[in-house]
C-alpha cells in the first residue's frame, strides 16, 4: 500500500512537472544536435553535462585536428552552462574535454578542452497562423583558425550559425512540433551538418513533461526523448544515426 502511494505521488509530480526544451549538450534550448525557434522561460539557468559519442562531434579520423588520438575519434563530455535573460535572447558557454599525451604516462588522458559561447535571437514569437523564428550561433567568437585552412583566429570545431522556424500543433491536447532550418558551417570538419535541417516533437497529453524527438541534421537522423522531472532535473538520451548512444543530464532553474 505504502508503494502504491509512493508510486501515485511520483507520477503526479512528474505529469505536473514544467515543460522545458534544453538541446542539451550546449544547454540552450533545441532538440538533440539541431536548434529550434522554442525559447525557455525568461530567468532560466541551465547547467548540463552531456556525453558526446564520437560520431556526434566534428572532425573525421584523416583530420589533423579534432576529437580524435592515434587516428582514431574517441567518446567524450562536455559541460555547460545558459541563462535565458529575456524571453528573445539566449547565451551560452560549454567546454569539451579534449585528449592528449600525459607526458608522465605516456598515454592520452582528457586534459584539456575546447570552449565556446552560443547566442540565439528570437524575433519572431510563434502565432496561431505563423511559425516562431530564431537565429543563432555556436562557437561564434573566434573564427575558424588558419591552421585549418579556414582564415580567423580559433579551433572553431562547433562553429556554426542557423536560422530556424518551429510551429506547433495540439490535436486532442497532444503537442506536436515541427522545425525547419538551415545551418552554415565555416569549417570543414563539420560541413557534413551544413544545408537543410529539420525535426519534429511530441509530448504526450498524460505526460507533457515527456518529449519525444527525431531529427534530420543534414548528414543523419538522430532519435531521443527528454524529461523534466521535478520542475528542475532535465534528463535526455539519444541515439545518434539511430545506432549510438548520447545524452546528459542538467540542472534547471528560475533565478526571477
Amino acid at each position: 500500500m505504502k508503494f502504491k502511494l509512493f508510486l501515485i505521488f511520483c507520477i503526479s509530480i512528474v505529469l505536473s512537472s514544467a515543460t522545458c526544451v534544453a538541446q542539451l549538450y550546449t544547454g540552450m534550448s533545441g532538440l538533440i544536435k539541431n536548434p529550434s525557434a522554442e525559447m525557455n522561460n525568461s530567468g532560466d539557468a541551465i547547467i548540463a553535462g552531456y556525453y558526446l559519442d564520437k560520431h556526434f562531434t566534428p572532425g573525421e579520423t584523416t583530420d589533423r585536428y579534432g576529437f580524435y588520438h592515434d587516428g582514431l575519434k574517441y567518446n567524450t563530455f562536455d559541460f555547460s552552462i545558459a541563462l535565458t535573460p529575456f524571453t528573445w535572447l539566449e547565451i551560452g558557454y560549454t567546454f569539451t574535454l579534449m585528449k592528449s599525451l600525459a607526458e608522465e604516462t605516456n598515454k592520452p588522458q582528457f586534459n584539456h578542452k575546447d570552449r565556446y559561447f552560443s547566442i540565439k535571437v528570437n524575433p519572431l514569437k510563434e502565432g496561431r497562423y505563423y511559425p516562431a523564428i530564431a537565429v543563432g550561433s555556436n562557437d561564434f567568437i573566434g573564427s575558424p583558425g588558419k591552421i585549418h585552412n579556414d582564415g580567423g583566429s580559433g579551433a572553431g570545431y562547433f562553429c556554426n550559425y542557423y536560422i530556424v522556424a518551429t510551429k506547433h500543433f495540439i490535436p486532442h491536447g497532444h503537442s506536436f512540433g515541427v522545425d525547419l532550418g538551415y545551418r552554415y558551417v565555416p569549417v570543414s570538419y563539420g560541413k557534413k551538418w551544413q544545408g537543410v535541417i529539420a525535426g519534429a516533437t511530441w509530448r504526450p497529453k498524460w505526460i507533457p513533461s515527456l518529449r519525444v524527438i527525431g531529427e534530420w541534421t543534414g548528414n543523419e537522423v538522430n532519435i531521443g526523448a527528454d524529461i523534466l522531472l521535478w520542475k528542475h532535473l532535465f534528463i535526455q538520451a539519444a541515439l545518434i544515426d539511430c545506432r549510438y548512444f548520447s545524452g546528459g543530464i542538467a540542472y534547471n532553474v528560475n533565478l526571477f
